[in-house]
């Protein structure tokens, strides 16, 4: 909780100022800002106690990890990738494209391809250490962290269905209303 006061302090500091850090900066506050850090391990509750022990909270909260990393860098940048442009119409800190774009003075569209190229690399990361033999922890408790970043691709695959969420309606109609043929 002290991380995420520190992170949202840092990002009213750059607001106030107009400042735009260099991309690796931005995301130091910005992975942690999404929240995605506390919902990981939130998903650990209510598991049975042979799983979810100490270590298993320890490990989904190490900001070090490799994997909650990389689903918290999914879902921070994929969210920065489609609600710019929205957040930007009000006093807002810069996104990840921006951040980008300011530091390696390319335009808007080479800013968006290098966002989704790290989104594929992070995507990667947590397939790496799934893939471990063995794994830091039981594949049961490694799913809830790749399940978040799979949420939000969802939520932010084509809009940002979270802000609108008539961007939703199709695919929610798919999962609980509309037939799947056999």
């Amino acid at each position: 909780f002290k991380r995420l006061c520190r992170s949202f302090l840092g990002e009213a500091r750059w607001r106030t100022e107009g400042h735009v850090p260099k991309l690796e900066e931005y995301l130091s506050h910005a992975n942690i800002t999404g929240g995605y850090f506390f919902l990981c391990p939130s998903a650990y509750l209510g598991m049975e106690p042979e799983l979810a022990t100490p270590e298993a909270f320890e490990w989904v909260a190490d900001i070090t990890n490799k994997m909650v990393m990389a689903s918290t860098s999914i879902c921070r940048v994929q969210n920065d990738i489609m609600s710019y442009p929205f957040e930007q119409k009000r006093s807002h800190v810069a996104s990840a494209v921006q951040c980008f774009m300011k530091e390696h003075g390319v335009s808007e569209e080479e800013a968006t391809k290098a966002m989704w190229g790290r989104i594929s690399d992070a995507w990667k990361d947590m397939t790496e250490v799934y893939c471990q033999k063995p794994t830091p922890l039981p594949r049961a408790l490694l799913l809830p962290v790749i399940n978040f970043a799979r949420t939000i691709s969802v939520i932010y695959l084509k809009a940002d269905a979270y802000t609108h969420p008539q961007f939703l309606r199709e695919r929610i109609a798919d999962l609980f209303v509309n037939p799947v043929p056999l």
